[in-house]
């Protein structure tokens, strides 16, 4: 029996990136600018309530909110799923290249391919190389890095950005570009 904790997410609003420093050395104008700070610091905050915070949008944090969410709707249970990602948008921290084996996402998304994941580009050579300043020297290549004809060529990013879609299709609600400042139970 799947039993959802309740979590409160406490969004923190920053309006300056960094303290504010006086242009001027008077003590009133610290003073002013202390108060201001301050009141921000102590200003309400919107607080949102949901069953699960899943804290990051890279591959596993996806994953986990997908999964949650196709779990609550086999056993017709309400979840409410939030994942938070500091990035400005789903995938813009996930910047490297993969060459990645699929077995993880059929079992998560079936019909992954119909779905329309950017992940279009079959492995066709494999190169195991030792570089040198002056070299590359050719090595065999060990049997885990195998990829020819099984494993896929992606950006990472953009396969990040379609499971943020497939999240939020699922009913996931995401917050990129956030921060939490608390979690309370």
């Amino acid at each position: 029996m799947f039993r959802p904790l309740t979590r409160a997410l406490t969004a923190l609003t920053r309006p300056f990136a960094r303290p504010l420093r006086p242009f001027s050395s008077s003590s009133s104008t610290a003073a002013s600018i202390d108060e201001s700070m301050q009141e921000l610091l102590h200003a309400p905050r919107e607080a949102m309530e949901f069953d699960v915070l899943v804290v990051g949008g890279g591959p596993a944090g996806l994953s986990a909110a997908i999964r949650l969410k196709q779990l609550a709707a086999q056993n017709d249970t309400e979840l409410s799923v939030c994942l938070i990602e500091k990035g400005a948008e789903i995938g813009a921290h996930t910047l490297s290249g993969a060459c990645i084996e699929t077995r993880a996402l059929d079992e998560l998304l079936p019909n992954w391919k119909e779905l329309g994941a950017p992940i279009k580009t079959l492995a066709t050579e494999d190169q195991f190389v030792f570089l040198t300043e002056k070299m590359a020297i050719p090595l065999p290549n060990p049997p885990p890095m195998h990829n020819v004809g099984q494993n896929y060529l992606v950006s990472l990013g953009a396969v990040c950005a379609w499971m943020g879609e497939q999240a939020e299709a699922l009913g996931s609600r995401s917050f990129p570009d956030s921060q939490a400042a608390s979690c309370c139970t």
